[in-house]
């Protein structure tokens, strides 16, 4: 509140012709805990946003006396405590240090009208975001929402505003611009086009930081036909412009899903009986850019491979996953006494994936023992991530989520979407699965009416909506959300639709990055 609008036209002349200061304690900033699992509910959805704005409710009608205490306070502490009288001094100075919470101080006379407005919305989400100025959507209809206004605020599910252009429901705080399309050449910002046409069924995807150079979203193509498949790369600068396209990966088929190394290469699966798993290096200037060579996971005889994973958290070895979408695909485990780029050109141990019972799993030598496993526990293995000693995979038939512990080799399993909170549904198929950088499990889905990208909050182990299909527009209806990742700063969320053969780029109105 300013200073004028606080004390009144007269008091701040008295104040600046006395020069009269009143002494404050000096306010000290809030202290936030970290978040913790054993108290989820305690801790906001975005740990992004770690203050609460909050309104000061007015009194019905002005005092006739200065107040000695505010008349609502909306924190279990008082951010500033006044003093037992009120001063004969006008307040002349503000506290210089700002602050997310509103400060209301008594003045030395009563104001006539309330001192502050509430806000219309409260939410768990705390922080305001900027006005949009970056969107290529239509006008935005509310959907299934208390308002026909879009919030600002970015609120996974809270509420779902339709984009009639892209023909997807945003939850609010989202703005969406379509990228590149099947058939259509990608339009760089410069407003030329790529000499290549976007690839059709694009699916697995990935970001490769090129550093101070950018960085290149890496996308898979599961085209089954010979030559058909591959991984091509779309080029951004560091302002997240596109500034190219090119083809990384020829002579594949049926490239389904992936993932990233730990040393910035992109791993790309194929999907067939026979398919193997191939390291591409998106670096220009890396002396293996445009060098593809197959790796080791595939073994000789190769298989139906869908994504990998790597825990890194072992310096001098190098660990990774690798999921099979297969009846009786087993998960295997490929270790190297090797770091970086050969390593996954040579020789390793392999061992298997085999649940024991519904606690404990074990790795194994024996492939038949994991096939039978597999099929009994774990059919059609999808989606892979990994992040601190705990793996994280879906199985897309039977709609479960598994968690491993690696260290106690102790697992948990649920039902996704089951536990779902706010507007929208996850209740078909889930298929690709990435960890977020803070708070959130990341899924695409596969079929259904409205898919879409869901998070899982991993601290209440609830489900909500980033994005889905609009039903009543239909387009994408029993299509399959692919392509999920994320700029290096984590600003930007690409994902799409495979049938459909589109691309989007995602960006929350704050400004801040997706957790």
């Amino acid at each position: 509140m300013g200073l004028s609008a606080a004390l009144g036209p007269a008091a701040v002349v008295a104040v600046l012709a006395e020069k009269r200061f009143l002494k404050r304690k000096e306010i000290q900033s809030p202290t936030y805990a970290p978040v913790s699992t054993q108290m989820p509910s305690a801790e906001p959805l975005d740990n992004s946003l770690n203050a609460t704005r909050m309104p000061i409710q007015p009194s019905s009608e002005p005092s006739s006396q200065p107040s000695t205490q505010p008349s609502a306070v909306p924190s279990s502490q008082s951010l500033s405590q006044p003093s037992s009288e009120p001063s004969s001094q006008p307040f002349a100075q503000l506290s210089g240090m700002p602050s997310r919470q509103s400060l209301s101080e008594p003045s030395s006379e009563p104001s006539s009208q309330p001192s502050a407005e509430p806000s219309a919305i409260p939410s768990s989400y705390t922080e305001p975001s900027i006005l949009p100025t970056w969107t290529q959507n239509p006008t935005i209809t509310s959907s299934n929402a208390p308002s026909d206004a879009p919030t600002k605020l970015f609120i996974p599910g809270e509420m779902l505003l339709v984009d009639e252009e892209l023909g997807i429901k945003l939850s609010s705080g989202l703005e969406g611009r379509l990228i590149a399309e099947v058939g259509e050449k990608v339009e760089f910002a410069t407003g030329k086009k790529s000499e290549l046409k976007f690839h059709s069924r694009h699916d697995g995807a990935g970001v490769v930081n090129l550093e101070d150079r950018g960085y290149v979203y890496v996308s898979n193509s599961e085209e089954s036909k010979t030559n058909g498949g591959g991984v091509y790369g779309i080029f951004f600068n560091l302002d997240n412009d596109i500034i190219g396209y090119e083809n990384l990966l020829t002579n594949t088929k049926r490239n389904c899903g992936g993932g990233l190394s730990p040393w910035n290469t992109w791993i790309s699966c194929e999907e067939f009986n026979r398919g193997h798993c191939y390291q591409v290096d998106a670096d220009p200037m890396s002396p293996n850019y445009m060098q593809t060579q197959k790796t080791v996971l595939g073994e000789g005889r190769g298989g139906r491979f869908e994504s990998v994973a790597f825990d890194n958290r072992i310096e001098n070895r190098t660990t990774v996953y690798v999921t099979e979408d297969a009846k009786f695909g087993a998960m295997r485990r490929f270790e190297s006494p090797t770091v970086g780029y050969d390593s996954l050109h040579k020789a390793g141990d392999m061992s298997y994936l085999e649940f024991v019972d519904d606690r404990h799993f074990q790795w194994t030598t024996n492939l038949t023992a994991a096939r039978e496993s597999a099929n009994d526990v774990y059919p059609n293995s999808e989606g892979i991530s990994v992040h601190d000693g705990t793996l994280y995979f879906t199985a897309k038939s039977t709609q479960k989520l598994f968690i491993l512990d690696l260290d106690s080799l102790t697992y948990k399993l649920e039902t996704t979407g089951l536990s779902f909170e706010g507007k929208g549904s996850f209740n078909a198929q889930p298929d690709q699965v990435m960890r977020g950088d803070r708070r959130f499990l990341y899924f695409t889905e596969s079929g259904g009416n409205n898919p879409g990208i869901y998070v899982r909050d991993l601290y209440t182990g609830k489900y909500m909506t980033i994005f889905e299909a609009d039903e009543d527009d239909g387009r994408y209806a029993k299509d399959e959300t692919v392509g999920l990742a994320f700029s290096p700063d984590r600003s930007r969320m690409y994902a799409g639709y495979q049938t459909a053969g589109v691309l989007f780029e995602l960006k929350r109105s704050d400004g801040q990055a997706f957790p």
